[in-house]
Protein backbone atom coordinates (compact mmCIF):
# COMPACT_ATOMS: atom_id res chain seq x y z
CA UNK A 1 0.00 0.00 0.00
CA UNK A 2 2.79 2.36 -0.63
CA UNK A 3 2.18 5.91 -2.40
CA UNK A 4 5.31 6.87 -4.61
CA UNK A 5 6.03 10.33 -5.72
CA UNK A 6 7.58 9.37 -8.65
CA UNK A 7 4.15 9.30 -10.52
CA UNK A 8 3.20 5.92 -10.47
CA UNK A 9 -0.03 6.78 -10.42
CA UNK A 10 -2.57 5.72 -13.05
CA UNK A 11 -0.14 2.69 -13.89
CA UNK A 12 -1.03 0.53 -11.00
CA UNK A 13 -2.83 -3.17 -11.53
CA UNK A 14 -2.48 -3.40 -15.55
CA UNK A 15 0.86 -1.71 -16.19
CA UNK A 16 2.79 -3.88 -12.77
CA UNK A 17 1.65 -7.11 -14.26
CA UNK A 18 2.91 -6.62 -18.03
CA UNK A 19 6.07 -5.29 -17.07
CA UNK A 20 6.15 -8.61 -14.58
CA UNK A 21 6.11 -10.77 -17.11
CA UNK A 22 9.06 -9.29 -19.12
CA UNK A 23 10.76 -8.74 -16.24
CA UNK A 24 10.22 -12.44 -15.51
CA UNK A 25 11.51 -13.58 -19.39
CA UNK A 26 14.63 -11.31 -18.28
CA UNK A 27 15.56 -12.70 -14.81
CA UNK A 28 14.85 -16.44 -16.12
CA UNK A 29 11.81 -17.02 -13.75
CA UNK A 30 8.26 -18.14 -14.31
CA UNK A 31 6.99 -15.56 -11.99
CA UNK A 32 5.67 -12.83 -13.73
CA UNK A 33 4.34 -10.84 -10.97
CA UNK A 34 3.25 -12.33 -7.45
CA UNK A 35 1.34 -11.20 -4.40
CA UNK A 36 1.01 -12.32 -0.41
CA UNK A 37 -1.10 -14.89 -1.57
CA UNK A 38 -1.02 -15.32 -4.96
CA UNK A 39 1.32 -15.12 -8.45
CA UNK A 40 0.92 -14.81 -11.96
CA UNK A 41 3.30 -16.82 -13.95
CA UNK A 42 4.75 -15.74 -17.56
CA UNK A 43 2.64 -18.39 -19.22
CA UNK A 44 -0.48 -16.39 -18.27
CA UNK A 45 -1.52 -19.26 -15.20
CA UNK A 46 -3.14 -18.07 -12.13
CA UNK A 47 -1.74 -19.74 -8.87
CA UNK A 48 -3.11 -18.95 -5.33
CA UNK A 49 -2.34 -20.30 -1.70
CA UNK A 50 -3.84 -20.22 1.76
CA UNK A 51 -6.84 -21.88 3.73
CA UNK A 52 -6.63 -25.46 2.34
CA UNK A 53 -3.79 -24.60 -0.53
CA UNK A 54 -0.68 -25.12 1.55
CA UNK A 55 1.40 -24.46 -1.65
CA UNK A 56 1.06 -22.58 -5.11
CA UNK A 57 -2.28 -24.10 -6.62
CA UNK A 58 -3.05 -23.40 -10.40
CA UNK A 59 -6.59 -22.35 -10.98
CA UNK A 60 -7.13 -24.86 -13.68
CA UNK A 61 -10.24 -23.52 -16.38
CA UNK A 62 -9.70 -19.88 -15.67
CA UNK A 63 -7.55 -18.77 -18.72
CA UNK A 64 -4.71 -16.64 -19.02
CA UNK A 65 -4.47 -13.76 -17.05
CA UNK A 66 -3.07 -10.49 -18.12
CA UNK A 67 -3.20 -8.82 -14.46
CA UNK A 68 -4.38 -9.28 -10.67
CA UNK A 69 -6.82 -5.96 -9.82
CA UNK A 70 -7.29 -7.24 -5.82
CA UNK A 71 -9.70 -7.99 -4.32
CA UNK A 72 -9.94 -11.76 -6.09
CA UNK A 73 -11.00 -9.75 -9.45
CA UNK A 74 -8.41 -10.71 -11.96
CA UNK A 75 -8.14 -9.40 -16.21
CA UNK A 76 -8.03 -12.41 -18.64
CA UNK A 77 -6.00 -11.70 -21.58
CA UNK A 78 -9.31 -11.60 -23.83
CA UNK A 79 -10.34 -8.51 -21.68
CA UNK A 80 -12.34 -9.75 -19.51
CA UNK A 81 -12.85 -9.29 -15.97
CA UNK A 82 -13.34 -12.44 -13.61
CA UNK A 83 -13.85 -12.53 -9.33
CA UNK A 84 -12.65 -15.89 -7.64
CA UNK A 85 -13.77 -16.45 -3.80
CA UNK A 86 -14.08 -19.19 -1.39
CA UNK A 87 -17.65 -20.60 -0.52
CA UNK A 88 -17.98 -19.33 3.20
CA UNK A 89 -19.70 -23.26 4.24
CA UNK A 90 -17.75 -25.41 1.81
CA UNK A 91 -14.56 -23.35 1.67
CA UNK A 92 -14.88 -24.30 -2.24
CA UNK A 93 -12.77 -21.96 -4.73
CA UNK A 94 -15.76 -20.01 -7.26
CA UNK A 95 -15.33 -17.87 -10.12
CA UNK A 96 -17.23 -15.74 -11.71
CA UNK A 97 -17.37 -13.10 -14.53
CA UNK A 98 -17.83 -9.99 -13.76
CA UNK A 99 -20.01 -7.02 -15.29
CA UNK A 100 -19.64 -3.17 -16.05
CA UNK A 101 -15.96 -2.94 -15.99
CA UNK A 102 -14.20 -1.73 -19.24
CA UNK A 103 -10.58 -0.61 -18.43
CA UNK A 104 -10.08 -0.39 -14.47
CA UNK A 105 -6.70 0.19 -12.92
CA UNK A 106 -7.98 -0.12 -9.04
CA UNK A 107 -10.04 -1.94 -7.01
CA UNK A 108 -11.07 -0.75 -3.80
CA UNK A 109 -12.85 -2.45 -1.37
CA UNK A 110 -13.28 -0.18 1.63
CA UNK A 111 -15.34 -2.86 3.94
CA UNK A 112 -17.45 -5.92 3.23
CA UNK A 113 -20.57 -3.41 2.21
CA UNK A 114 -18.25 -1.24 0.11
CA UNK A 115 -16.22 -1.50 -3.11
CA UNK A 116 -15.55 1.06 -6.17
CA UNK A 117 -13.24 0.50 -9.27
CA UNK A 118 -10.89 3.64 -10.80
CA UNK A 119 -11.23 3.16 -14.22
CA UNK A 120 -8.29 4.43 -16.73
CA UNK A 121 -10.48 7.16 -18.33
CA UNK A 122 -10.88 8.52 -14.65
CA UNK A 123 -14.26 7.51 -14.53
CA UNK A 124 -15.26 5.35 -11.02
CA UNK A 125 -17.68 2.28 -10.87
CA UNK A 126 -19.74 1.40 -7.27
CA UNK A 127 -20.14 -2.15 -6.78
CA UNK A 128 -23.72 -3.75 -6.26
CA UNK A 129 -24.89 -5.53 -3.28
CA UNK A 130 -26.14 -9.12 -2.78
CA UNK A 131 -29.20 -10.12 -0.88
CA UNK A 132 -27.10 -9.56 2.69
CA UNK A 133 -26.12 -6.52 1.85
CA UNK A 134 -22.89 -7.30 1.14
CA UNK A 135 -20.28 -5.64 -1.55
CA UNK A 136 -21.20 -7.76 -5.07
CA UNK A 137 -17.82 -7.87 -7.04
CA UNK A 138 -19.58 -9.00 -9.52
CA UNK A 139 -21.39 -6.30 -11.03
CA UNK A 140 -20.23 -2.73 -11.40
CA UNK A 141 -21.90 0.34 -12.04
CA UNK A 142 -20.76 3.81 -13.04
CA UNK A 143 -20.72 6.43 -10.89
CA UNK A 144 -22.35 9.99 -11.31
CA UNK A 145 -20.68 13.73 -9.60
CA UNK A 146 -17.18 12.60 -10.21
CA UNK A 147 -14.67 12.34 -12.72
CA UNK A 148 -10.60 12.31 -13.68
CA UNK A 149 -9.94 9.94 -10.66
CA UNK A 150 -6.52 8.27 -9.73
CA UNK A 151 -6.54 6.92 -6.73
CA UNK A 152 -9.71 5.84 -4.65
CA UNK A 153 -9.27 4.96 -0.66
CA UNK A 154 -11.27 5.77 2.57
CA UNK A 155 -11.89 5.98 6.38
CA UNK A 156 -14.25 5.76 8.86
CA UNK A 157 -14.77 8.72 11.29
CA UNK A 158 -15.94 8.48 14.72
CA UNK A 159 -17.17 9.83 17.67
CA UNK A 160 -18.74 8.41 20.96
CA UNK A 161 -21.45 7.44 19.81
CA UNK A 162 -21.36 6.62 16.03
CA UNK A 163 -19.06 6.09 13.34
CA UNK A 164 -19.34 7.32 9.64
CA UNK A 165 -17.87 5.71 6.47
CA UNK A 166 -16.11 8.14 3.89
CA UNK A 167 -14.45 7.16 0.46
CA UNK A 168 -12.10 9.72 -0.78
CA UNK A 169 -11.01 10.55 -4.36
CA UNK A 170 -7.55 11.60 -6.06
CA UNK A 171 -8.35 13.54 -9.34
CA UNK A 172 -5.21 13.93 -11.97
CA UNK A 173 -5.28 17.87 -10.86
CA UNK A 174 -3.98 16.62 -7.51
CA UNK A 175 -7.24 17.68 -5.77
CA UNK A 176 -8.66 15.54 -2.96
CA UNK A 177 -12.43 14.45 -2.17
CA UNK A 178 -14.67 12.33 -0.12
CA UNK A 179 -18.08 11.35 -0.19
CA UNK A 180 -19.99 9.34 1.72
CA UNK A 181 -20.92 5.26 1.58
CA UNK A 182 -23.76 6.33 -0.65
CA UNK A 183 -21.69 8.38 -3.19
CA UNK A 184 -24.24 10.93 -3.65
CA UNK A 185 -22.53 13.86 -3.27
CA UNK A 186 -18.69 14.71 -3.21
CA UNK A 187 -16.68 17.47 -1.78
CA UNK A 188 -13.54 18.41 -1.72
CA UNK A 189 -11.25 18.33 0.89
CA UNK A 190 -9.51 21.46 2.47
CA UNK A 191 -5.82 22.25 2.29
CA UNK A 192 -5.28 19.63 0.01
CA UNK A 193 -3.60 20.19 -3.53
CA UNK A 194 -0.70 18.82 -5.37
CA UNK A 195 -1.61 15.37 -4.05
CA UNK A 196 0.14 12.10 -5.58
CA UNK A 197 -1.26 9.68 -2.99
CA UNK A 198 -3.59 8.89 -0.44
CA UNK A 199 -4.33 6.46 1.55
CA UNK A 200 -6.80 6.16 4.95
CA UNK A 201 -6.66 9.79 6.23
CA UNK A 202 -2.90 10.50 4.75
CA UNK A 203 -1.64 11.94 1.84
CA UNK A 204 1.46 12.73 0.25
CA UNK A 205 2.16 15.51 -1.63
CA UNK A 206 4.32 16.59 -4.49
CA UNK A 207 6.49 18.44 -2.34
CA UNK A 208 7.36 15.48 -0.33
CA UNK A 209 5.44 16.76 2.94
CA UNK A 210 2.50 14.44 4.21
CA UNK A 211 -0.77 15.40 5.43
CA UNK A 212 -3.42 14.11 7.33
CA UNK A 213 -6.79 15.06 9.04
CA UNK A 214 -9.04 13.77 12.15
CA UNK A 215 -11.14 10.98 11.96
CA UNK A 216 -12.20 10.64 16.19
CA UNK A 217 -13.64 13.55 17.83
CA UNK A 218 -14.94 13.47 21.57
CA UNK A 219 -18.00 14.52 20.67
CA UNK A 220 -21.71 13.12 20.16
CA UNK A 221 -22.23 13.50 16.95
CA UNK A 222 -20.17 13.52 13.82
CA UNK A 223 -18.34 16.82 12.26
CA UNK A 224 -21.18 18.38 8.94
CA UNK A 225 -18.07 19.80 6.82
CA UNK A 226 -14.91 18.22 6.13
CA UNK A 227 -11.98 17.82 8.24
CA UNK A 228 -9.11 20.33 7.45
CA UNK A 229 -6.20 18.56 6.82
CA UNK A 230 -2.38 19.79 8.39
CA UNK A 231 0.70 18.91 7.39
CA UNK A 232 2.63 16.30 9.98
CA UNK A 233 5.66 18.02 11.49
CA UNK A 234 9.24 16.76 11.07
CA UNK A 235 8.11 14.84 7.55
CA UNK A 236 9.98 16.67 4.17
CA UNK A 237 11.37 15.35 1.21
CA UNK A 238 9.62 11.94 1.48
CA UNK A 239 8.91 9.60 -1.43
CA UNK A 240 6.89 7.10 -0.22
CA UNK A 241 4.51 6.47 2.54
CA UNK A 242 3.12 3.09 4.55
CA UNK A 243 -0.17 4.07 6.72
CA UNK A 244 -0.57 1.01 8.63
CA UNK A 245 -3.82 0.58 10.98
CA UNK A 246 -1.61 1.85 14.06
CA UNK A 247 1.46 2.15 12.55
CA UNK A 248 3.01 4.40 9.85
CA UNK A 249 6.08 4.84 7.57
CA UNK A 250 7.77 6.88 5.31
CA UNK A 251 11.01 6.97 3.23
CA UNK A 252 12.55 10.31 2.42
CA UNK A 253 14.93 11.10 -0.90
CA UNK A 254 17.76 10.02 0.93
CA UNK A 255 16.20 6.47 1.29
CA UNK A 256 16.12 7.17 5.57
CA UNK A 257 13.11 5.49 7.49
CA UNK A 258 10.61 7.32 9.47
CA UNK A 259 8.32 5.56 12.13
CA UNK A 260 5.22 6.99 13.70
CA UNK A 261 1.70 5.98 15.01
CA UNK A 262 1.92 3.55 17.69
CA UNK A 263 3.34 0.62 19.19
CA UNK A 264 1.71 -2.31 20.71
CA UNK A 265 2.51 -4.23 24.00
CA UNK A 266 0.03 -7.27 25.65
CA UNK A 267 -1.94 -9.75 23.91
CA UNK A 268 -5.58 -10.38 23.25
CA UNK A 269 -8.06 -8.75 25.38
CA UNK A 270 -4.85 -6.97 27.32
CA UNK A 271 -3.46 -5.17 24.17
CA UNK A 272 -2.36 -1.82 24.68
CA UNK A 273 -1.28 0.83 22.04
CA UNK A 274 1.48 3.35 22.73
CA UNK A 275 0.79 6.37 20.56
CA UNK A 276 3.65 8.54 19.09
CA UNK A 277 2.50 11.27 16.92
CA UNK A 278 5.94 13.07 16.35
CA UNK A 279 7.78 11.18 13.70
CA UNK A 280 11.38 9.38 14.52
CA UNK A 281 14.03 9.06 12.48
CA UNK A 282 15.13 5.48 12.49
CA UNK A 283 18.99 5.28 12.85
CA UNK A 284 19.73 1.95 12.69
CA UNK A 285 18.89 0.96 9.30
CA UNK A 286 19.58 3.25 6.28
CA UNK A 287 19.34 2.79 2.19
CA UNK A 288 15.60 2.02 2.37
CA UNK A 289 14.49 0.94 -0.55
CA UNK A 290 11.00 -0.74 0.73
CA UNK A 291 9.46 -1.02 4.07
CA UNK A 292 6.42 -2.17 5.58
CA UNK A 293 5.00 -3.04 9.32
CA UNK A 294 4.02 -7.34 9.46
CA UNK A 295 2.18 -8.07 12.28
CA UNK A 296 4.48 -6.67 15.46
CA UNK A 297 7.42 -6.42 13.14
CA UNK A 298 9.15 -3.47 11.25
CA UNK A 299 10.25 -4.88 7.72
CA UNK A 300 12.94 -3.21 5.49
CA UNK A 301 14.52 -4.26 2.45
CA UNK A 302 17.60 -1.93 1.14
CA UNK A 303 18.95 -1.01 -1.78
CA UNK A 304 21.89 -4.23 -1.44
CA UNK A 305 18.68 -6.14 -1.09
CA UNK A 306 18.98 -6.99 2.29
CA UNK A 307 16.13 -7.53 4.30
CA UNK A 308 15.55 -6.48 8.03
CA UNK A 309 13.43 -6.22 10.71
CA UNK A 310 12.64 -4.50 14.27
CA UNK A 311 10.47 -5.02 16.76
CA UNK A 312 7.15 -2.52 17.58
CA UNK A 313 6.64 -4.84 20.41
CA UNK A 314 7.89 -2.35 22.96
CA UNK A 315 6.17 0.58 24.76
CA UNK A 316 8.15 3.21 22.97
CA UNK A 317 10.05 3.50 19.18
CA UNK A 318 13.62 4.28 20.10
CA UNK A 319 15.47 6.32 17.42
CA UNK A 320 18.44 3.85 17.69
CA UNK A 321 15.81 0.61 17.59
CA UNK A 322 18.47 -2.52 16.71
CA UNK A 323 17.22 -4.26 13.42
CA UNK A 324 18.41 -7.71 12.72
CA UNK A 325 19.13 -8.98 9.33
CA UNK A 326 16.42 -11.63 7.96
CA UNK A 327 17.91 -12.27 4.49
CA UNK A 328 19.88 -11.32 1.75
CA UNK A 329 19.95 -11.51 -1.82
CA UNK A 330 16.24 -10.17 -1.75
CA UNK A 331 14.75 -8.06 -4.30
CA UNK A 332 11.29 -6.93 -3.74
CA UNK A 333 8.72 -7.95 -0.75
CA UNK A 334 4.84 -8.28 -0.58
CA UNK A 335 3.41 -7.37 2.71
CA UNK A 336 0.05 -9.65 3.80
CA UNK A 337 -0.41 -7.94 6.94
CA UNK A 338 1.04 -11.01 9.54
CA UNK A 339 3.15 -12.65 7.31
CA UNK A 340 5.38 -11.51 4.16
CA UNK A 341 6.47 -12.87 1.04
CA UNK A 342 9.91 -11.57 -0.22
CA UNK A 343 11.32 -12.44 -4.10
CA UNK A 344 14.97 -13.17 -4.37
CA UNK A 345 17.45 -12.12 -6.97
CA UNK A 346 17.19 -15.86 -8.38
CA UNK A 347 13.42 -15.49 -9.00
CA UNK A 348 12.79 -17.93 -5.82
CA UNK A 349 9.72 -16.82 -3.76
CA UNK A 350 10.07 -17.22 0.27
CA UNK A 351 8.04 -16.64 3.37
CA UNK A 352 8.18 -14.80 6.83
CA UNK A 353 6.38 -14.35 9.62
CA UNK A 354 2.72 -15.84 10.77
CA UNK A 355 1.56 -18.78 8.86
CA UNK A 356 -1.48 -19.73 10.39
CA UNK A 357 -3.83 -20.68 7.44
CA UNK A 358 -0.83 -21.65 5.21
CA UNK A 359 -0.32 -18.10 4.27
CA UNK A 360 3.32 -18.96 2.87
CA UNK A 361 2.70 -21.34 0.71
CA UNK A 362 5.52 -23.66 2.04
CA UNK A 363 2.86 -26.86 2.31
CA UNK A 364 2.97 -26.93 6.37
CA UNK A 365 0.62 -25.17 8.44
CA UNK A 366 3.49 -24.19 11.49
CA UNK A 367 1.79 -20.91 12.85
CA UNK A 368 4.92 -18.90 12.71
CA UNK A 369 7.87 -19.36 10.69
CA UNK A 370 10.74 -17.42 12.42
CA UNK A 371 13.00 -17.40 9.54
CA UNK A 372 12.67 -17.01 5.90
CA UNK A 373 11.49 -20.50 4.54
CA UNK A 374 11.33 -21.34 0.95
CA UNK A 375 7.82 -21.54 -0.41
CA UNK A 376 7.12 -24.71 -3.08
CA UNK A 377 7.21 -23.83 -6.40
CA UNK A 378 4.62 -23.64 -8.60
CA UNK A 379 4.18 -26.90 -10.48
CA UNK A 380 1.41 -27.84 -12.87
CA UNK A 381 0.27 -30.82 -14.19
CA UNK A 382 -1.34 -32.17 -16.87
CA UNK A 383 -2.66 -35.61 -17.86
CA UNK A 384 -2.61 -35.86 -22.13
CA UNK A 385 -1.94 -32.09 -22.71
CA UNK A 386 -4.95 -30.90 -20.37
CA UNK A 387 -4.37 -29.24 -17.19
CA UNK A 388 -5.38 -31.12 -14.07
CA UNK A 389 -7.22 -28.88 -11.57
CA UNK A 390 -5.93 -29.87 -8.21
CA UNK A 391 -8.59 -28.26 -5.84
CA UNK A 392 -7.32 -29.76 -2.33
CA UNK A 393 -3.99 -28.26 -3.06
CA UNK A 394 -0.91 -28.28 -5.30
CA UNK A 395 2.41 -30.05 -5.69
CA UNK A 396 4.75 -30.72 -2.95
CA UNK A 397 8.32 -31.80 -3.56
CA UNK A 398 10.01 -33.52 -0.94
CA UNK A 399 13.41 -34.83 -0.94
CA UNK A 400 13.70 -34.18 -5.29
CA UNK A 401 10.33 -36.21 -5.69
CA UNK A 402 7.09 -34.68 -6.62
CA UNK A 403 4.18 -35.69 -4.32
CA UNK A 404 0.10 -34.98 -5.07
CA UNK A 405 -3.07 -34.78 -2.58
CA UNK A 406 -4.65 -37.93 -2.96
CA UNK A 407 -7.55 -37.65 -5.16
CA UNK A 408 -6.19 -34.92 -7.33
CA UNK A 409 -4.59 -37.46 -10.01
CA UNK A 410 -5.18 -40.36 -9.52
CA UNK A 411 -8.66 -40.94 -10.01
CA UNK A 412 -8.32 -38.92 -13.33
CA UNK A 413 -6.20 -42.08 -14.33
CA UNK A 414 -9.25 -44.54 -14.29
CA UNK A 415 -8.67 -45.39 -10.57
CA UNK A 416 -10.86 -45.78 -7.76
CA UNK A 417 -9.78 -44.29 -4.45
CA UNK A 418 -11.04 -45.65 -1.05
CA UNK A 419 -9.84 -44.28 2.27
CA UNK A 420 -11.12 -46.24 5.07
CA UNK A 421 -9.93 -46.52 8.98
CA UNK A 422 -9.58 -49.62 10.96
CA UNK A 423 -7.97 -50.50 14.38
CA UNK A 424 -5.87 -47.20 14.32
CA UNK A 425 -4.48 -47.50 11.00
CA UNK A 426 -5.63 -45.13 8.35
CA UNK A 427 -5.47 -47.21 4.56
CA UNK A 428 -5.68 -45.65 1.17
CA UNK A 429 -6.19 -48.02 -1.30
CA UNK A 430 -6.35 -47.14 -5.45
CA UNK A 431 -7.31 -49.70 -7.76
CA UNK A 432 -7.48 -49.82 -11.35
CA UNK A 433 -8.71 -52.63 -13.50
CA UNK A 434 -7.12 -52.80 -17.05
CA UNK A 435 -8.57 -55.66 -19.01
CA UNK A 436 -7.78 -58.70 -17.24
CA UNK A 437 -4.97 -56.68 -15.22
CA UNK A 438 -6.31 -55.20 -11.83
CA UNK A 439 -3.80 -53.18 -9.85
CA UNK A 440 -4.01 -52.82 -6.07
CA UNK A 441 -1.66 -50.13 -4.46
CA UNK A 442 -2.41 -49.84 -0.75
CA UNK A 443 -0.49 -47.41 1.44
CA UNK A 444 -0.74 -46.68 5.31
CA UNK A 445 -1.77 -42.99 5.72
CA UNK A 446 -0.13 -43.00 9.38
CA UNK A 447 3.28 -45.04 8.61
CA UNK A 448 4.07 -44.47 4.87
CA UNK A 449 4.05 -48.35 4.01
CA UNK A 450 3.02 -49.27 0.66
CA UNK A 451 2.32 -52.11 -1.14
CA UNK A 452 1.59 -53.30 -4.74
CA UNK A 453 -0.78 -56.22 -5.57
CA UNK A 454 0.26 -57.27 -1.84
CA UNK A 455 4.49 -57.20 -2.11
CA UNK A 456 5.40 -54.30 0.36
CA UNK A 457 7.28 -51.72 -1.82
CA UNK A 458 10.04 -49.42 -0.33
CA UNK A 459 9.29 -46.08 -1.16
CA UNK A 460 12.80 -43.49 -1.48
CA UNK A 461 9.88 -41.34 0.60
CA UNK A 462 7.21 -42.09 2.29
CA UNK A 463 3.73 -40.75 1.82
CA UNK A 464 2.35 -37.88 4.36
CA UNK A 465 0.07 -35.87 5.26
CA UNK A 466 -0.86 -32.19 5.48
CA UNK A 467 -3.74 -30.85 7.78
CA UNK A 468 -5.91 -33.48 6.99
CA UNK A 469 -4.73 -34.36 3.10
CA UNK A 470 -3.11 -37.52 2.11
CA UNK A 471 0.05 -36.85 -0.11
CA UNK A 472 1.24 -39.50 -2.61
CA UNK A 473 4.21 -40.04 -4.96
CA UNK A 474 2.88 -38.63 -8.34
CA UNK A 475 5.55 -40.75 -10.79
CA UNK A 476 5.44 -43.90 -8.50
CA UNK A 477 1.76 -44.29 -8.28
CA UNK A 478 0.97 -43.12 -11.92
CA UNK A 479 3.50 -45.45 -13.56
CA UNK A 480 2.08 -48.49 -11.84
CA UNK A 481 -1.25 -47.28 -12.72
CA UNK A 482 0.51 -47.60 -16.63
CA UNK A 483 0.63 -44.58 -17.03
CA UNK A 484 4.00 -42.51 -18.37
CA UNK A 485 5.34 -39.59 -16.53
CA UNK A 486 7.29 -36.57 -17.61
CA UNK A 487 9.12 -33.90 -16.11
CA UNK A 488 9.37 -31.05 -17.90
CA UNK A 489 11.83 -28.31 -15.89
CA UNK A 490 11.78 -25.31 -17.85
CA UNK A 491 7.87 -25.53 -17.87
CA UNK A 492 7.57 -26.19 -14.34
CA UNK A 493 5.37 -28.78 -15.54
CA UNK A 494 4.52 -32.89 -15.13
CA UNK A 495 3.36 -34.02 -18.29
CA UNK A 496 1.64 -37.77 -17.61
CA UNK A 497 0.53 -39.84 -20.47
CA UNK A 498 -2.31 -42.36 -20.01
CA UNK A 499 -3.24 -44.58 -23.25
Amino acid sequence: MKKWLAGLGLALGIALSVQGVALAAEAGTSIAEFGPSSLIKSDGSYWIWGVNQSVPTPLVGLGKIKADLGSGIVQKTDGSFWLFSRNTRTMALEIRQVEGLSHPVKIFKGTSYEAVAVDADGSVYRAAKDGNGYADLTSFSPVSGIGQVTDADGYYEQTRRESKWHYTFLKSDGTVWRANKDLSSFEQMPNLSGVTGIEGSTALKQDGTVWTWPTEFDSDLLPVSPPTAVAIPGLADIRSIEIGWMTNLAIDSQSRLWFWGSTVTGFSDGTTLHKQDKPVLLTGISDVKEACITERSLIALTLSGKLYAASIDREAMPANAEFTLLDTGVKTIRNGGRHLIMQKTDGSLWGWGVNKNADQGTGDYEFMHREPVEMQKPISVTLNGEAVAMNSGGVITKDGQNFVPLRSVFEKLGAVVAYKETSGQKMVTITRQDGDKNTVIQVSAKTGATSVNGAEVKLANSPFNVSGTVYLPLRFISEKLGATVEWLPGEERIAITMK
